[in-house]
């Protein structure tokens, strides 16, 4: 509690002050002071900087600044619910330029003090804090991103001690560190309005975890955490779980983005398995594997209160989604599931599906895979579902490198179909090669012809075509037991191998045959 005493020491300064002003007569004038009000130092007035006058170092930590002092002043000013007197002059007490937004904002009365990334710093914390003791509008206060460190964690923590106004504090990514949990964790006790606590950020691992988890046993008013963000490893989860089973009131928590694992893991299940307050939990993007997916399937088994989940990118397989796939007919209280960004693989989003056809409830409305692809099978069977569920959405990220396989062509059929995107009459093609008007091409002339059109077919499809329609010529009688309609094509080393002829009319009826029962099957 050093920054106690440093808030003490200034105290002590304004107090030295005041009392030389009061020895020398008349109360101080505006001379001098910031923004040239009268009462801008905040002296000779009822304000809260009288309060802070009349404190002591034990004030500071046991009674804060609820005190009324005995003005000497003939006339008694107006106090001053904004804290903006205050403000500036504890600003000019610290030798900083006080923030015009923050005056603006508290003079004007308004509820949300948004000062999210405006490197407040931990001074500049300093005299809001002391400035927020005495205003009585602020029900919301965003401090996000601002550099407090421990310092500014104790100012902001004294001044919660005594404002009852507050309900909402951000206090996220302020790297303030373990030490500023064992100062900000008490407040769970202390302050009975504050119902939303947002700590994401912090860098309090492990070492910080203990007086969190006696926040969430402790609490009786705040509804919303954010721990998300704290480097919290599997040491926090064995301490958090039980803390998790004993709350009972937060409804709201968030645990992503750290390395709870193993133990940790189990330990927050097990927790959640008792729980009976929470209604929304993240555990996203830390470490629960199959063993974890596991322990939650149990708890989802008994829970009553939990309608979102969402476990993704935990390194959660297809045999953790399987068992999970198992708990969604038991339970009718879940509304949203997320376990998207895990190596699931499609045995395990089948088995999701096959587990939602089995729900005879209306409670699941959003089911989650998102960054999982799916097959062309699973969209169909997602098709189907979204019929006779029309209430759920299942959500992934598409079909990926999955296309609708093309239709394979015949080498003939791609031959006749690029013919016709050409205009190529291909009966003319193989005459004008035909000579001697024999109405078969030797192989030579049949590749020089569909060399003549560019035809796209690779070796192995003008080779089938060649086969297919090889026929031996009438003047070159085929041998006694053999077929006239199909030679082997010759060797390369053997020269004594008949030539090979195409009958290219054959394959322009078999091309035309084709075509026409194409198009009886499709009509």
């Amino acid at each position: 509690m050093a920054d106690e005493m440093d808030v003490a020491v200034d105290v002590d300064t304004l107090k030295d002050e005041d009392t030389k002003d009061t020895e020398t007569g008349p109360p101080l004038s505006s001379t001098g002071s910031a923004g040239g009000s009268e009462d801008a130092t905040g002296h000779g007035s009822v304000d809260g900087q009288d309060q802070i006058d009349d404190l002591s170092d034990d004030d500071l930590s046991d009674t804060g600044w609820d005190t009324d002092l005995e003005i000497e002043a003939d006339e008694k000013e107006e106090y001053d619910v904004t804290g903006g007197k205050l403000y500036l002059h504890t600003c000019q007490t610290l030798g900083i330029i006080p923030a015009s937004y923050v005056l603006r904002t508290i003079q004007a009365q308004e509820t949300h003090l948004n000062l999210c990334h405006h490197g407040v710093g931990p001074k500049g914390t300093k005299a809001i804090a002391i400035a927020l003791t005495s205003n009585t509008n602020v029900t919301y206060l965003d401090l996000s991103d601002n550099g407090l460190g421990t310092e500014g964690a104790i100012a902001i923590a004294t001044m919660m001690k005594e404002n009852c106004y507050i309900t909402q504090l951000d206090l996220s990514d302020n790297n303030m560190g373990a030490p500023a949990a064992y100062v900000i964790a008490p407040l769970a006790s202390i302050n009975s309005t504050l119902v939303h606590l947002s700590l994401r950020g912090n860098k309090f691992g492990d070492k910080a975890v203990e007086p969190l988890a006696e926040l969430l046993r402790g609490s009786y008013h705040i509804k919303f955490l954010d721990l998300s963000h704290n480097e919290f490893g599997e040491e926090a989860g064995i301490i958090l779980g039980p803390a998790i089973a004993d709350s009972e009131v937060l409804q709201t928590l968030d645990l992503s983005w750290n390395t709870i694992r193993r133990k940790g893991a189990t330990a927050i299940a097990d927790g959640l398995k008792s729980n009976q307050s929470l209604g929304v939990v993240s555990l996203a993007y830390n470490g629960f594997e199959n063993q974890g997916a596991a322990a939650l399937a149990d708890a989802l088994k008994v829970n009553s209160t939990l309608k979102e989940l969402d476990i993704s990118n935990n390194r959660i397989g297809t045999d953790g989604a399987i068992v999970l796939s198992r708990v969604l007919p038991i339970n009718d209280t879940l509304k949203e599931f997320k376990i998207g960004q895990n190596p699931i693989r499609d045995p395990g989003i089948i088995a999701f599906l096959d587990a939602v056809k089995l729900c005879t409830s209306t409670t699941l409305q959003t089911l989650s895979f998102e960054g999982l692809t799916i097959t062309l099978a699973i969209e169909k069977t997602l098709q189907e579902l979204s019929k006779s569920h029309k209430h759920l959405t299942i959500s992934h990220a598409g079909t990926g490198g999955y296309k609708h396989p093309k239709p394979k062509q015949e080498p003939i059929e791609k031959l006749d179909n690029y013919c016709k995107e050409n205009n190529v009459v291909l009966i003319d093609l193989f005459r004008s090669f035909d000579k001697e008007q024999k109405k078969f091409l030797s192989e030579e002339a049949f590749r020089n012809a569909l060399k003549h059109i560019s035809a796209p077919l690779m070796e192995f499809e003008r080779q089938k075509l060649i086969k297919e329609f090889t026929t031996t010529p009438p003047d070159t009688p085929p041998a006694e037991g053999e077929e006239t309609t199909e030679v082997k094509k010759p060797s390369a080393d053997d020269e004594d191998s008949p030539p090979v002829f195409v009958d290219y009319r054959l394959l322009v009826e078999t091309a035309k045959a084709l075509k026409t029962m194409k198009t009886k099957q499709s009509e």
